[in-house]
């Protein structure tokens, strides 16, 4: 299975003004944990995933036709 690329996932948060402290807390991880997954050092679970996508309105249909756009070529 490949790797979801979840580089926007900074980007995601700022765009909605919210700390890393903030998201933390309203996913139950810890600040560091947040930075690990925006920064792709640690994979994240499914559950976990959603609640970001949740917490920023972003669609789970948005991330994955993202992954198929760039890594696919017509």
């Amino acid at each position: 299975m490949e790797k979801l690329n979840l580089s926007w996932l900074k980007q995601a948060r700022r765009s909605k003004h919210l700390s890393v402290k903030r998201v933390a807390a309203s996913i139950g991880k810890t600040r560091g944990a947040v930075w690990r997954y925006e920064a792709g050092v640690t994979d994240i679970s499914v559950s976990t995933l959603c609640k970001l996508l949740n917490l920023y309105g972003v669609s789970v249909v948005d991330v994955f036709c993202q992954e198929v756009d760039t890594d696919d070529e017509i």
